[in-house]
């Protein structure tokens, strides 16, 4: 026997999948996060695993997502930084695009950078912009500004030049005099970190990568100590905002390529119950403590992108293309200075927690306003780590009642409705840049709070089918274990699309596959792999590109003017154009190396059409009343079970709302398949 372990650690629950490769059997669990201790609450899930049956010396894969990194950019507590930039170029991250965040308020102001102006600069050298040395790093500019550095305490240094993406021989020196004159510093370089055109984005890109590199690297080594002590001898692998796997050992390096982990995770499970269920075309919806994440799958694969915000900071990597908004299950509510109810940004987290959690929370949470809902308190909250006091949440709330001249269970509503108009905003921009309806959509909602609120936000959006997988509260751990072992490498070029520059791509494509595979191999060892190639290309004039992902055959016998046809066909799908006629310019080339992961086993129950008897009737808020809704606990539901809303199912991960006007049917696969009547 052996077994497979994926962990996704969020802002409130640390989720544990455990598979027995055997038997198929799924051990699945939460344990409330201890961020006082980084990595307790990994060894808090392993021992509790081990009651049930887990075997540590039988683990052969244990795959990790956590949110050490994201959290330590939202709380600005990372690491004291200097910045080394080309001399002149040293107010870089305060001009940043010029843009603001929040164009139609006269009081915006934009977020301090990760490293301040005194922190950061300049170093007599440049380059240019074909790569061409004009003047050489000046040691003694270096120096300098080591001195001031290590005066302010800074711990380590980013260095990023001017058109270091062409030419890193400037950088190199420079991170070599800095070995040299400090040791005690470590370095990270923006052609190292993420070799793209556009200064800025590497630039923050690099720091974003230093800022939390101490914090990960800790982290990671008190997880191994927690693996190590609980005799697990397979090795630490992460996931990484690509929707991949990384080793540990990369990982304290390439530290950006996981700050979106958990939520890529997520994403990737969520394809894994869509392609078992035929589902075509879904929106995922993660819903934990603090935030919701949204994003399409089409047939199972998520799409990508670059350019996702870390805070307030702009992230150059690929990642599994997801949008959040600040409502989760922790977010907290509140009366505005105008009057008005808003939920989040602001959360809770696990500690103190929402009110009804009893840790010492005060403030009014989204949790709190189901609980008074009479959506929650039916069952188990995170396996049992949570008995939620319904007195708690009712004194939190009478704060906002009295402001608004409302009762508590008016409040409680409202709240949810709020929160769900927050999230439907971000749907609404999603669908609109994808070019999909909502009729089209199925909603897959999952997390601690995902079905608890997903069948109200379907029919906010005008979605009529909702698909809640069988373990939705731990998904994200479950797709961790379906993630594969990946690496993504990249090159800008920014050339004309040519017949004359064929061969300078081919040539670009092989050193990039041989790059990524290499990696994976030192990664992973000898093993199969697939190489995967995109090209990043505009019209000439334009600012932006576009990514395009390009079929196994190019290599062999593609030509300038395929790859050209296959960007107008991108372009059009993206913007319901194209110009066949126009110029075309590369931009970059990206390859990615992947050893797919072992299969997750997909259940395929006998369905037996029945009519579910509900246990229990109890009193649920909807729609401005109180009604009688039917409570069914998910393990008796059977395939083929059938139950129509107002009700409540509850299992030991979540709590899923059927509103009145839906009828449910479980599948063979165990999920519950959800449409409006």
């Amino acid at each position: 026997m052996a077994w497979r372990i994926g962990v996704d650690i969020g802002g409130t629950f640390a989720d544990f999948v455990a598979l027995e490769t055997g038997t198929g059997r799924l051990e699945t669990l939460k344990v409330l996060t201890t961020p006082a201790e980084p990595g307790q609450d990994v060894a808090t899930g392993l021992r509790r695993l081990a009651t049930e049956g887990l075997v540590p010396a039988q683990v052969e894969r244990f795959v990790h997502g956590t949110t050490v990194g994201v959290n330590t950019i939202i709380q600005r507590r990372g690491a004291k930084l200097a910045l080394f930039t080309t001399a002149g170029f040293t107010d870089m991250l305060e001009l940043a695009r010029l843009r603001m965040p929040d164009p139609y308020s006269l009081f915006c102001e934009r977020p301090a950078p990760l490293v301040p102006r005194e922190s950061v600069f300049g170093i007599t050298e440049r380059m240019d912009a074909e790569g061409h040395t004009l003047t050489p790093p000046d040691r003694a500019s270096v120096a300098a500004a080591l001195d001031a550095a290590l005066a302010q305490g800074c711990e380590g240094v980013v260095v990023s030049f001017l058109h270091a993406w062409r030419n890193a021989a400037h950088e190199d020196a420079v991170a070599a005099m800095i070995s040299e004159i400090a040791p005690q510093l470590f370095i990270f370089r923006g052609s190292e970190v993420w070799p793209a055109i556009r200064e800025y984005e590497r630039t923050t890109t690099s720091v974003l990568n230093a800022y939390v590199h101490p914090r990960i690297a800790g982290y990671l080594e008190r997880v191994q100590g927690q693996l190590t002590a609980a005799g697990i001898a397979a090795p630490l692998l992460l996931t990484t905002s690509a929707g991949g796997t990384m080793t540990a050992q990369r990982g304290r390096r390439d530290c950006v390529g996981m700050l979106l982990s958990g939520t890529a995770s997520g994403v990737v499970g969520a394809g894994v119950v869509a392609r078992a269920a035929g589902e075509k075309l879904v929106l995922t919806l993660d819903i934990g403590g603090t935030s919701a994440d949204v994003a399409l799958l089409e047939d199972g694969a998520p799409s990508f992108g670059s350019g996702q915000a870390i805070g307030e900071f702009p992230l150059a990597i690929p990642t599994v293309a997801v949008i959040s908004s600040g409502q989760g299950g922790g977010s907290i509510a509140r009366v505005d200075a105008h009057g008005v109810l808003q939920v989040g940004p602001e959360s809770a987290g696990s500690t103190p927690g929402p009110a009804c959690f009893g840790r010492g929370g005060n403030h009014f949470t989204v949790t709190d306003a189901a609980l008074l809902c009479g959506i929650l308190g039916q069952g188990q909250l995170g396996f049992g780590a949570i008995a939620p006091d319904r007195a708690l949440a009712e004194a939190a709330a009478l704060p906002i009642a009295e402001r608004l001249g409302l009762d508590v269970p008016a409040v409680a509503e409202g709240v949810l409705r709020v929160a769900i108009s927050g999230m439907l905003v971000e749907i609404d921009k999603l669908l609109a840049r994808a070019g999909a309806h909502a009729s089209e959509l199925t909603l897959m909602p999952f997390g601690g709070a995902g079905p608890m609120l997903g069948a109200l936000l379907a029919e906010a959006a005008g979605i009529r089918r909702v698909l809640v997988p069988a373990v939705p509260g731990t998904l994200c751990a479950l797709g961790a274990l379906a993630a594969d072992l990946r690496r993504d490498t990249m090159r800008s070029l920014l050339l004309p699309l040519a017949e004359p520059a064929l061969p300078l791509l081919h040539e670009t494509f092989d050193a990039l596959a041989r790059e990524a595979r290499t990696t994976l191999e030192e990664m992973g060892g000898d093993g199969d792999s697939t190489i995967s190639l995109g090209a990043d290309l505009r019209y000439q004039g334009q600012s932006f590109e576009v990514p395009v992902p390009l079929p196994a055959t190019w290599r062999e016998q593609g030509t300038a003017a395929d790859l050209a046809a296959l960007f107008h066909a991108a372009h059009k799908d993206a913007f319901g154009h194209c110009d066949p006629e126009a110029p075309v310019e590369v931009v970059g080339l990206r390859a990615a190396a992947l050893r797919r992961a072992p299969p997750l086993p997909v259940r395929d129950d006998t369905v037996s059409e029945a009519e579910a008897v509900p246990e229990a009737t109890i009193p649920l808020r909807l729609a401005g009343a109180w009604h009688d809704a039917g409570l069914y606990r998910r393990e008796a539901l059977g395939a083929g079970a059938r139950l129509k809303g107002p009700a409540v199912v509850t299992q030991s991960d979540c709590t899923v709302l059927v509103p009145t006007g839906w009828q449910v049917r479980a599948d063979a696969q165990g999920n519950l398949v959800m449409e409006t009547i």
